[in-house]
This record gives C-alpha cells, structure tokens and sequence, in this order.
C-alpha cells in the first residue's frame, strides 16, 4: 500500500540505513564533547562537523583568531549556562562567516553535545522568523509555534508519536533525522518540478542527503572503515 523507495535504504534494508546513522550521530557526539580547540586544525574538525558551516570556515579562521574561537566553543559547551546564553555568546565572539549559519551551527553542536536535553533547532526544523520549518508539517491545522519552549514542546510530542511506531530513543536522535528526511523530502519534490526527469535521476537520495545535511559524513567514513576492518 505503500511506496517504498528501495533506493533511500542500504541495500533495501530501512532500518540499517537507520541504524548506520544513528551510530553516526553517536560518534558525532562522542567526537564534539571531547574536542578542545589548541590549533586551526582542531577548529576544522569543528566546522567539518556542522555540514553548512565548512564553507565559513576559511573566513571565520581568518578573522577569529584560535584562542578567541577555543574560548568561545568552551563557552558553548558549558552546560551551566542557558541554551540562549551559550548560542549568543557563541555568535558574538565567532567573526566571520554568515550570521545565520554561525547560530544554527551553534545550536546544532548543543543539540549533539547534549542530545538528552536539547533537539535539534536549525532553520529548516523551524524558521522562527518566518513561521517555516519542517516541524509545520507535521502540527495540527491552525497551530503556529510562537516561541522556542513551544518549538521543544512540539518535538517532545513528535518523539511520543515516533515512539508510538516502536522507534524509541533515550535521546532526541530520531526526531532529528524525522525532521531534516522531511525537510530533504520537501525540497526534493519542489526540485523534481524543477527539473527534466531525467536529471532528477542524479539527486542522491532522501537518507544520503539527510545524514549530509546533519554533517555526518566524516563519521560514516569511519564507520565505514571500521566495518571493513572487521
């Protein structure tokens, strides 16, 4: 009854495809909460991390020298802080770069340190702005997020409803990827009207741009490596 894309899973096998992922965003964690920026290497493997802010990261290098970036990313992950005192403080030490992507890059890397706590927030889960985001496909009719307790709160009651389907989490990894698979579901239906058919042929697929967007690939790579070694 339903259309099941084969080509969106590994090998056919959904719930692999998942699992790779979720394993990903494990070691995405593991790898941020452990990271101490020394050096200008150190601070790329940050920026490799957040996949929309590597283009950022020659300006942001260039114009926020290490130790200023160093204390800045401690900052962000002190857990005695508010949410909006770590995001903030971490925009306004960080030069460079786009103002946008530095703030969901910011809130994005608390999301992964503290994935118990905090879900996902960038502007494509939800624009504040713009009342867009791809937490408004799934709110009832009528319904519109105002502030960013009600945007937690929404995606509290989407990790119920997930659950409801047997995906449970101790975190709020799989509420990510429902987010950014819908958000990269969206915008491959409005590029298939935009394209000839046959070049939509070359997008890759829903779960290979979801775990692009949410900056896994340095940590399948590893993966990857270590299951061949096995």
């Amino acid at each position: 009854m339903l259309d099941v894309d084969v080509n969106n899973t590994v090998s056919g096998d959904a719930k692999k495809s998942l699992d790779t992922i979720l394993q990903a965003m494990k070691l995405k964690s593991q790898t941020l909460s452990s990271l101490s920026i020394f050096t200008e290497e150190d601070a790329r493997k940050l920026f490799d991390s957040v996949f929309y802010a590597r283009k950022s990261f020659s300006d942001v290098i260039s114009k926020t020298p290490v130790p200023v970036l160093a204390k800045a990313y401690e900052k962000l992950k002190d857990s005695s802080l508010s949410y909006e005192e770590r995001v903030s403080s971490f925009v306004s030490s960080v030069s460079g770069g786009e103002r946008e992507d530095i703030e969901d890059m910011a809130k994005e890397v608390i999301h992964f340190l503290e994935p118990e706590k905090y879900p996902l927030w960038t502007r494509w889960t939800w624009n504040k702005a713009r009342g867009t985001g791809s937490i408004t496909y799934v709110l009832k009719d009528n319904v519109r997020i105002e502030t960013l307790d009600q945007y937690f709160e929404a995606v509290k009651e989407l990790r119920k409803v997930l659950e409801i389907f047997g995906l449970f989490s101790e975190n709020f990894y799989l509420t990510s990827v429902f987010l950014v698979y819908s958000y990269v579901r969206y915008l491959d239906y409005t590029t298939h009207l935009a394209v000839d058919k046959k070049a939509a042929g070359l997008i890759p697929t829903h779960l290979t741009t979801t775990a692009l967007v949410l900056g896994l690939k340095p940590y399948l790579k590893v993966i990857k490596l270590a299951n061949t070694r096995a």
